[in-house]
This record gives C-alpha cells, structure tokens and sequence, in this order.
C-alpha cells in the first residue's frame, strides 16, 4: 500500500490522504511496483484537488525524468531525494562546475548547516532537455568529549523550486520532512496499535486492503483530533 499523507516541517500531526493499494489487476502480466502506484495515486489527487498547489516529497526511486515530466504535467512541483550511485552525472556536474554556490549557515547549539547548489542543471547524459535545481547539504553537529568529530548527516534533492540563499533553509526543512512519512506516519501505525505490517496481504477478495483502508481512516480521524481538538490533546497527553 502506497500511503501519502499531508506534513509541515514545524508541526508533529500529518494527514494522510487516501492510500493506493499495491497490486495486480486484471489482466497484468507483471508485479505492480510503487512507482504505478504513485502515479496512480497522483492523477486520484489532483482529480479530487485540481487546484491545490502541491509540492511532492519522494525519495531517490521516482528521481527519473519520465516521472519528473509526469509531475510538471500535472502542475506539481517536486523536491525528490537523490543518491549518488543512481545519479553520477548529476553529482559529478554539480561538484565540478564553476557556476556552483556554496554557504554556510549556524544556527542556535553550535549546528553547521553547509549547502552546495546550482539551478538549471542537467537530470541525466541521456536527458539532458529535462533540468532541476541541486541542492546538496550537510548538517554538522557541534562536537563533544564522547564524540568530537560527529558525523555529518549528509542529503541531496533535486528540485523545480528556485535555489538562492535566502530559500536553501525552507526547501531543506521541506526535503527532510518526507521523514514523517515513516517516522509520524509507518512507525505510528507499526507500533503504536493500529497493527499495520509490511504482511498484511490483500487476502483472496482484497479483504486485508479494506482493512488497511478502514485503519487509515481511524488514523486520519486521530491525527485531526490531536491537531485540533483540546479535549482529545489532554486525555493524550495524561495517557502519555
């Protein structure tokens, strides 16, 4: 099941949107796959929501220029993460042109925040009319006794929003909220008891995918609740 679900970089609650099971249908040949079920999902969302602007966070598995046409064809604007082995072009024309910027933000605690970015950038070699923004980044953490040298904790998106110093802050909280998906939103359900699993099955009827149907809709009822219902906040609160 593809789940989607609405996130804010500053707020805990998502909102899920209705989830697009993963399957065969009549008549397939082969195993459905998440990117079919990511279209299909899209096109469900901007038939239901024709005029909501929309940014979509995806990982590196839809960071393609088939699916990067299909997104600005439905007036979606994008920030989808990218991995090095997957995109060697993109990394290598990023890291060797002289047109790259580079800053360096700190912020309150000690934390480094380090960006290298370019617009206008070539997807692939074999695609090369289709182009995105980069923007490569790095979080460093101040050091201490147990652990001096921390880490950076380092990501890379590609985007069709404008890249200059004064967006790089917004558009990397916005990339690094896609983590709610699994954090806010699959671990949620995983454990704390709306026992979803990764083996749920359809069942011979698709019985299981009713079930999960019916267990996102208690988990949006719960999540508009938390959000604005004062009573519920406390009870969760003292049970907490």
């Amino acid at each position: 099941m593809l789940c989607g679900v609405v996130v804010s970089p500053d707020e805990k609650e998502v909102i899920p949107l209705a989830p697009e099971p993963i399957q065969n249908t009549d008549g397939a040949t082969k195993n459905d796959c998440e990117r079919n079920a990511s279209m299909r999902f899209w096109d469900d969302f901007r038939r239901e929501h024709p005029h909501l602007k929309t940014i979509v966070l995806q990982d590196a598995l839809v960071s393609n220029a088939p699916y990067i046409r299909y997104l600005e064809g439905r007036r979606l604007r994008f920030i989808l993460g990218v991995k090095p082995k997957g995109h060697k072009f993109l990394f290598t024309y990023l890291h060797r042109s002289a047109e790259a910027q580079s800053l360096e933000i700190q912020t309150d605690g000690g934390v480094l925040h380090r960006f290298k970015y370019l617009n206008q950038v070539p997807l692939n070699e074999s695609n090369q009319e289709v182009t995105v923004n980069v923007l490569h980044y790095q979080e460093i953490q101040p050091g201490t006794k147990r652990n001096p040298n921390p880490k950076p904790k380092t990501f890379t998106w590609v985007t069709d929003l404008p890249l200059e110093a004064g967006t790089l802050m917004k558009i990397m909280n916005a990339g690094r909220a896609r983590w709610k998906i699994e954090n806010e939103t699959f671990n949620t359900l995983k454990n704390q008891g709306y026992h979803f699993e990764h083996n749920f099955g359809h069942g011979h009827q698709h019985l299981s995918t009713v079930f999960g149907l019916l267990m996102m809709l208690a988990f949006l009822m719960d999540q508009i609740e938390l959000r604005c219902d004062g009573l519920f906040k406390d009870a969760f609160d003292k049970m907490e």
